[in-house]
């Protein structure tokens, strides 16, 4: 399974595989306007029958 997230400033999607997911918050850089992109981990601990597509939260 897969997590879908949006930068909130340009909408530069990204695809993250499970081996990706750490379990906890998640910070990297958008590559395309730079913005700083945080998905807390209540975000990332999502059951696998459920639909993992989210937009992070704002800095």
């Amino acid at each position: 399974m897969e997590m879908i997230i949006f930068c909130e400033e340009c909408g530069e999607r990204y695809i993250i595989e499970n081996e990706e997911i750490k379990g906890s918050e998640m910070v990297f850089t958008c590559r395309v306007c730079k913005d700083i992109i945080r998905v807390p981990a209540e975000k990332l601990n999502l059951k696998s029958d459920e639909k993992a597509e989210s937009k992070p939260e704002k800095k």
